[in-house]
C-alpha cells in the first residue's frame, strides 16, 4: 500500500516536469513513509513518483517504481497483489528472473507476457501506471471493485496522476467547483466517478484502464465490471453453498495474509467482524493482534462485546480508549483527511489511528459482508417499493401524475415528505427505489438549497439517470438487482474510498478479505436468495470452524457510530456551512432550523459541515 504520483505527455513537445511529481510524492508521504522514488523515462516524456509503505520484502529490493532487469517495463502501484506467489512461478517457469521478493514484481514481467490483458490476471487491491519503453505506451489501471483510487489532471500538454485528489489540487489546482458532482453529492452524500468535485481532475473508474501512447493517442478499456457477476449461479443444495461459501471465503482470507508484517483485524463484536478474526486465525500462522476503539459513552461503546469476540476467535486483543470529547475536538482534522466530501468515513479515521497506536501497520475491515450477503436494510425496503408502483402503473402508465406529485411533495418540509417525493418520483425502476432508499436530498431540495443563479444545475440533475447508465441493469437478473446497486454506488463509491483515504492518513493499509472478485466470482454462483439466506448472514457467521455464538449475532445491528445528531442540536459541532457564494443562505437557515426541529435528519445537515472544507 503506497502513494504513487507521475506525468507523461499528451501532445507533442510535452514534458512532465519531475519536480511536480516529486511535490505530489511528498504531499502523499502519510501513505508512504518508508521510502520513495522517482523514474524519468531517457526522452522526459513519463515520470513515475513513488511513496512506500513497505508490506511486502522489506528490503530496499522492494523500492518502487521498480522495472524488470532490462529496463523494459517500469512501474509504480499503490496496492496488493494477492495472487503474486502463484503469477511468480508461473513467470519463473518461463525463464523471467525476479531481483525481490516484492508483490509488485510480477506486474513488471507480466506485462511481457499478457502486455494489456494483464490487469483481467491480478487479485487484488491495486492502481498503478506501467511505462513499456518498447512501445512508449503509459498504462494507467484500476482494481476491479475500485479498492485503490486515481486521479488525473491534465495542465496543458502533460496529463498528471496521483492517489489523492488533494495532493492534486494543491500543486496543479482543481479548476474549480465542477457544479454537476457538487449536486451529485448533494443527491447521494458523495462523489462518483468519474468526476470528483473539482472540474480540472478526473477519477478513474472501478476495473478501467487507459493506455496512452507517445503521440498523445489515448485508448481506453475495462477489464472487469460489475454486471459480469450477475447471472453466474447455479442449482444447488444448501449444504454445497454453505460449503461452497466457507471455502471461497477461507481461500480469500488465506490471499489477504500475503505480508511481511502482521496481518491484524479491527474488532466490533459484529458478525462481519467477529467472522472475518476467527477465519485469520485459523489461517494463518500466527497470532492475530485485533483493535477496538472504546468510547467513554456506554451507549456508543461496543468494547465488551469486541472482547468476547476476541475471545471467541482466539485474538490478541487492544482496547484502545478514546474520550468522545476528544474525537469530537478533531473533527476538522478527520473531515480534511477525506480527501473528498462524504457523509460516511469519519469512524476509520479513529478506528485506525487506534490500530497504529495498537503496533498494526495492516488491518482488516469487515467492509463488503452486508453487501455480498445481505445484510442492508434496502434488501427489505426495496421491493414492496417496486411492487407498489407495479400495481399502479395501469392508472399512471407515463409516470406523469407520479412525476408532478413528487415534485409538490419535495416542496413540503419534514423528513416524510422527502422520502415520499423520492419514492413517489423515482422508485419505478431498480435505480430510482435505490435512490430512495439511500438518497440524501432530492433534485428540488438540491435546487432550493443552491444559489439563485446555479439551480438549473439542479434542475438537469437526474442522478437515477446516472446511475443507469453506469450501471445497465437491463440484462442483470432481478434478485441481483440491489446486491449490484449496494456495491457499485454505496460501497464504490463511498465506503472503499472513504476506508482508503482516512487509514492512509496514518499509513495504515486496510485490507477488505470480503470486496475480493475471487471471491465474488465464487460466491455468485449460490443462487442469490440462498446466499442471502439468514438470519443475520448465515454463510458469513457459519464460516469459521468455531461459528459466531448467537449472543453476538442475535441482537440489534448496531455498527460504530458517533453522535453526530446530539452535537448539532446542542451546538457542539457547527452545522450547515458559512455563507458561500454557491449556496442560498436562507434556504441554509431553513434547513438547520428544520433540522433542530425534528423535521430533517442530521446527515443533511452534516453533509454541508462535510462539504465546506473542500470548497474552493
Amino acid at each position: 500500500m503506497c502513494g504513487i504520483a507521475g506525468g507523461v505527455a499528451i501532445r507533442a513537445g510535452g514534458r512532465p516536469d519531475p519536480g511536480v511529481v516529486e511535490r505530489l510524492c511528498e504531499l502523499q508521504r502519510h501513505r508512504g513513509p518508508d521510502d520513495a522514488g522517482l523514474f524519468v523515462s531517457g526522452d522526459g516524456s513519463v515520470v513515475l513518483g513513488h511513496r512506500r509503505l513497505a508490506i511486502v520484502d522489506l528490503s530496499p529490493a522492494g523500492r518502487q517504481p521498480m522495472s524488470d532487469p532490462e529496463g523494459r517495463v517500469v512501474v509504480t502501484c499503490n496496492g496488493e497483489i494477492y495472487n503474486a506467489p502463484a503469477l511468480r512461478e508461473g513467470l519463473e517457469k518461463a525463464g523471467f528472473r525476479f531481483r525481490s521478493r516484492s508483490d509488485i514484481e510480477v506486474l513488471v514481467h507480466g506485462h511481457r507476457i499478457h502486455g494489456h490483458a494483464l490487469p483481467g490476471r491480478l487479485s487484488g487491491m491495486f492502481a498503478y501506471a506501467l511505462y513499456d519503453r518498447d512501445t512508449g505506451v503509459l498504462s494507467l489501471v484500476r482494481d476491479p471493485l475500485g479498492i485503490k483510487p486515481l486521479y488525473t489532471a491534465e495542465r496543458g500538454s502533460v496529463l498528471y496522476f496521483a492517489s489523492e485528489v488533494q495532493a492534486l489540487r494543491r500543486v496543479l489546482g482543481g479548476g474549480g467547483i465542477d457544479l454537476e458532482a457538487l449536486a451529485g453529492y448533494l443527491a447521494w452524500g458523495s462523489v462518483a466517478p468519474p468526476r470528483t468535485l473539482y472540474r480540472g481532475i478526473r477519477a478513474l473508474e472501478a476495473g478501467a484502464s487507459v493506455q496512452i501512447g507517445p503521440k498523445g493517442e489515448r485508448r481506453a478499456g475495462r477489464h472487469h465490471h460489475l454486471t459480469e457477476l450477475a447471472g453466474r449461479s447455479e442449482p444447488m443444495e444448501e449444504r454445497e453453498a454453505g460449503e461452497l461459501i466457507a471455502r471461497a471465503l477461507r481461500a480469500s482470507v488465506r490471499r489477504h495474509l500475503l505480508a511481511d508484517v502482521e496481518v491484524g483485524a479491527f474488532l466490533s463484536g459484529g458478525v462481519d467482524s467477529t467472522a472475518l478474526a476467527a477465519l485469520l486465525v485459523e489461517e494463518g500462522s500466527g497470532p492475530v493482534t485485533t483493535v477496538n476503539l472504546a468510547f467513554d459513552a456506554p451507549e456508543l461503546d461496543e468494547g465488551a462485546l469486541a472482547e468476547e469476540a476476541a475471545r471467541h476467535g482466539g485474538t490478541r486483543h487492544r482496547r484502545v480508549e478514546i474520550r468522545l470529547e476528544q474525537v469530537r475536538e478533531e473533527l476538522p482534522h478527520a473531515l480534511a483527511a477525506l480527501d473528498q466530501p462524504s457523509v460516511d468515513g469519519i469512524n476509520v479515521y479513529f478506528v485506525s489511528r487506534a490500530a497504529v497506536q495498537a503496533g498494526l501497520k495492516v488491518a482488516v475491515s469487515g467492509i463488503g459482508g452486508d453487501e455480498l450477503f445481505g445484510g442492508y436494510a434496502s434488501h427489505r425496503r426495496i421491493p414492496p417499493l417496486l411492487a407498489v408502483h407495479r400495481r399502479v402503473e395501469r392508472l399512471d402508465p407515463g409516470r406523469r401524475l407520479r412525476r408532478r406529485l413528487g415534485r409538490w411533495l419535495e416542496g413540503m418540509p419534514g423528513r416524510t415528505a422527502a422520502k415520499l417525493a423520492l419514492a413517489v418520483g423515482h422508485g419505478y425502476d431498480p435505480a430510482g427505489a435505490f435512490y430512495t432508499d439511500r438518497g440524501l436530498f432530492p433534485p428540488g431540495g438540491i435546487a432550493a438549497l443552491l444559489a439563485p443563479g446555479l439551480r438549473d444545475v439542479a434542475r438537469d440533475l437526474d442522478p437515477v439517470a446516472e446511475l443507469r447508465r453506469a450501471l445497465p441493469l437491463d440484462e442483470v437478473p432481478p434478485a441481483e438487482w440491489i446486491t449490484l446497486l449496494e456495491l457499485h454506488r454505496y460501497l464504490g463509491c463511498q465506503l472503499l474510498r472513504d476506508a482508503d483515504a482516512m487509514s492512509m492518513r496514518h499509513s495504515l493499509e486496510v485490507r477488505v478479505p470480503l470486496v475480493d472478485r475471487a471471491l465474488f466470482e465464487e460466491v455468485f454462483r449460490v443462487p442469490p436468495e440462498l446466499r442471502r439466506a439468514g438470519p443475520v448472514k448465515r454463510w458469513l457467521r457459519e464460516a469459521p470452524r468455531n461459528p459466531v455464538p448467537e449472543r453476538l449475532w442475535r441482537r440489534p445491528k448496531q455498527g460504530f457510530t458517533l453522535p453526530f445528531d446530539r452535537w448539532l442540536r446542542s451546538g457542539r459541532i457547527e452545522g450547515g456551512l458559512a455563507e458561500h457564494p454557491f449556496f442560498h443562505p436562507p434556504a441554509v437557515r431553513a434547513l438547520e432550523a428544520a433540522f433542530r426541529a425534528g423535521r430533517v435528519h442530521w446527515s443533511r445537515v452534516w453533509a454541508l459541515r462535510a462539504l465546506e472544507p473542500f470548497l474552493e
